[in-house]
């Protein structure tokens, strides 16, 4: 709102100093034309924003779209040394005593120690190896007790 207010006024300033210059040969209404030309200048702000508006709209909705049909393919690899997490973001190894895991209802939380610690998340719905995940993590990595 400040911007359109200042918007305003500078037009309102370079108008005055035009019908200054032109002085009385072709005097009209200063009052007048300031009152429609706010009008005018509120309209097109009104216009302007209900674009903006329904043109973010569209463009989240697009996004959210693009989002949902989003499916990485992530991939694990578990043996007696090492375990790799190979995703399209990232690849994650490490050795297993670096390598924790937690068990949440039907979710598999398993933290990984690189530095800083990264977490990833396994859902019993997700997978189909669901348990032969979690009895090799209970045989190779600490459970993370709380």
């Amino acid at each position: 709102m400040p911007t359109i207010l200042r918007n305003f006024f500078y037009v309102l300033f370079i108008i005055f100093i035009f019908d200054s210059l032109l002085g009385n040969k072709t005097r009209y209404n200063f009052l007048q034309f300031v009152i429609v030309f706010l009008g005018l200048t509120c309209i097109f702000y009104l216009i302007n924003f209900y674009y903006q508006k329904i043109t973010y709209s569209t463009k989240i909705n697009k996004h959210i779209d693009e989002l949902k049909g989003y499916h990485p393919v992530t991939e694990l690899y578990f043996d007696e040394e090492n375990f790799y997490i190979k995703g399209e973001q990232y690849d994650v190894r490490s050795i297993w005593k670096k390598i924790t895991y937690e068990v949440s209802g039907n979710i598999i939380l398993i933290q990984v120690e690189i530095g800083t610690p990264f977490i990833y998340v396994i859902s019993e719905e997700e997978t189909d190896q669901y348990a032969e995940i979690l009895s090799f993590l209970k045989h190779k990595a600490k459970s993370k007790k709380k």
